[in-house]
């Protein structure tokens, strides 16, 4: 299987405090180190290793209070970096954080990670949410998925600072870039940890998450963010134990929801699709009964097959005109 060389992803996990009155947590850095597999595994984000930069307080010698902000948005720098020089930089973004984390007092969106070496007269922190926008408002991507598993509490005097770069006109192409921000909790609330049956300590969030990932069910082959937003709605009361069951929040655009992976259904017919006068630069597009858009993808080959459940569809070769209706599973190959 052929790794997905652009993506990219940062991940960030941050367990001890210790300059300021923060209690040390148990779970973020092993959080961190779960997505990152996740990442590295062909059957999961099958990204290949060097895409990935990763960052944990467990890298560090026991209270020394690092990664500090700097360390950490120096992840981000390159990204930057390339926008400023011209270059695109890829087609998805993943941005893992997990530890102590607030809101800010005077924007609900707005969500920070708590640096190691905060202290209490001395907010530090990464604007992670800022960031993700930053990058988004530029569309240095086309897809930016935000993972955020910390708590989110309200304390008046941080308020979260933006990130210290230019900030240009904009992308024309800013509303097009999709996303998925997904946070352990709502505004105000507090994110949960625990001791689970393998003997890990791991965010309740970032286990179901992760479950989601693997497990959420296809609409018609592919796993959507509405598909993994409606497994985690579902299945964190089955994840929280003992806890109280906070329910998560999660952003985004169903007008233009990012198709993770392809997984095969149960109950699929494989439908052959022969593409005429096929081009490299033909786009398939397939369309439900009620002809909303459920699929576009490159045409790879002048004969592509589809896994579909049963039910009427019409698929259409980009803007050539060329369309046909048929009903699955009555037709198992089409002429298009």
């Amino acid at each position: 299987m052929m790794s997905n060389k652009q993506h990219y992803a940062l991940v960030i996990g941050i367990n001890d405090y210790p300059l300021s009155g923060l209690e040390p947590l148990k779970g973020p850095v092993n959080d961190a180190n779960d997505f990152y597999s996740w990442l590295c595994n062909p059957e999961g984000g099958n990204l290949p290793t060097k895409n990935i930069r990763r960052i944990v307080s467990s890298d560090y010698p026991a209270h020394t209070a690092c990664p500090t902000p700097n360390q950490v948005e120096a992840l981000f720098e390159p990204f930057i970096s390339d926008y400023y020089d011209g270059k695109k930089e890829g087609e998805r973004l993943y941005i893992f954080a997990a530890g102590h984390g607030f809101g800010d007092p005077n924007d609900m969106g707005k969500t920070a990670l708590y640096a190691a070496n905060v202290k209490n007269m001395f907010p530090w922190h990464i604007a992670v949410t800022e960031y993700a926008e930053w990058l988004r408002r530029h569309a240095v991507f086309n897809e930016i998925v935000l993972i955020m598993d910390c708590c989110r509490t309200i304390n008046v005097p941080h308020q979260i600072r933006e990130p210290q770069y230019v900030t240009l006109q904009g992308n024309v192409n800013a509303d097009k870039v999709k996303y998925f921000y997904a946070f352990a909790v709502g505004s105000g609330r507090k994110a949960r940890e625990r001791l689970f049956e393998d003997g890990k300590n791991a965010g309740i969030f970032t286990k179901v998450l992760l479950d989601a990932l693997r497990n959420a069910r296809p609409v018609q082959g592919v796993v959507t963010g509405q598909a993994l937003k409606n497994h985690i709605h579902n299945s964190i009361s089955r994840f929280a134990g003992d806890h109280e069951a906070e329910p998560p929040e999660i952003r985004l655009d169903s007008n233009q929801d990012i198709s993770f992976f392809k997984r095969k259904s149960a109950g699929t017919v494989p439908v052959m699709v022969n593409i005429q006068s096929y081009s490299d630069t033909d786009m398939l597009i397939l369309y439900d009964g009620l002809s909303q858009k459920i699929r576009q993808e490159a045409a790879t080959a002048s004969v592509m097959t589809l896994d579909l459940e049963p039910g009427i569809y019409k698929v259409k070769i980009g803007n050539t005109g060329r369309e046909k209706l048929f009903e699955v599973p009555n037709n198992e190959q089409i002429t298009v």
